[in-house]
């Protein structure tokens, strides 16, 4: 009988010790692990923090099923989950949501930047005005909130769209239901709001439990040293980008 017992013993310490070692290693190039209550634990990493890292080899990211979206693209699985609770509680209703622009890395947004600078650039050699120009919708590399895998864009980017009695419907469930699911427009009217940064985009929902620590990481973490490598990158300081965009969200939004 003690021959057995000791046996057990033994065999709890190697199982101990194999739990350990499958739980050890290096993280620290992943993005922030999150409990079911979303929570950001751990810091997340500049590199997501600034859209320089591949979502489809990222802990954390998953990729939207097709008939979710209108393109291949990632999130992250947080944000889905709610997403798709979101969603299917709006298709009770008749209102049909998808993703039409989820994360966006630092080249996506760099080719986004560089093709409206290019274009405006043509009639305006003001770099200056250019960037205030492209401002209005669309955030330099390295300072978009799609970057972080937290906030995505619904339906259409088409401020008409929202305009016709499908997209006025839409708005309007979005404005009612879409805290439930933990999201808000961070991109509100200006004049209503009296906030800074972009243009109303009534397309752009933010998940709120994880974006709100993303920011509060990038405030602390990005400077200005880091918006490097795109055209017109002289600039950030100049037009205050992290005072003026990357905090000029609705109020209404913070935590």
């Amino acid at each position: 009988m003690r021959n057995v017992l000791f046996v057990l013993a033994l065999s709890g310490i190697f199982a101990a010790c194999a739990n350990n070692s499958e739980t050890s290693g290096d993280s620290s190039l992943m993005p922030a692990k999150h409990n079911q209550d979303t929570t950001v634990k751990e810091a997340p990493a500049k590199s997501v923090l600034t859209g320089k890292f591949n979502p489809a080899e990222t802990e954390g990211f998953v990729k939207v099923p097709d008939e979710m979206a209108t393109k291949p693209m990632y999130i992250q699985q947080d944000a889905f989950n709610a997403f798709v609770k979101m969603r299917d509680a709006a298709a009770k209703e008749k209102v049909n949501l998808y993703i039409v622009s989820g994360t966006r890395t630092f080249n996506d947004q760099k080719a986004i930047w560089e093709r409206k600078w290019n274009a405006l650039f043509l009639s305006n050699s003001d770099s200056l005005a250019v960037a205030k120009d492209i401002l209005r919708f669309s955030s330099m590399p390295g300072t978009s909130r799609h970057h972080w895998g937290t906030d995505m864009d619904l339906v259409s980017v088409d401020p008409l769209y929202f305009e016709n009695e499908v997209g006025k419907k839409t708005y309007n469930w979005l404005v009612i239901h879409a805290s439930e699911y933990g999201f808000c427009q961070v991109y509100s009217s200006k004049e209503q709001f009296n906030r800074t940064g972009y243009s109303e985009e009534k397309w752009h929902w933010s998940y709120m439990p994880l974006s709100s620590e993303y920011l509060k990481a990038y405030l602390n973490t990005v400077s200005y040293s880091d918006l490097q490598g795109f055209i017109g990158d002289k600039l950030p300081t100049r037009l205050n980008i992290k005072e003026e965009f990357v905090k000029g969200i609705d109020t209404r939004c913070v935590n």
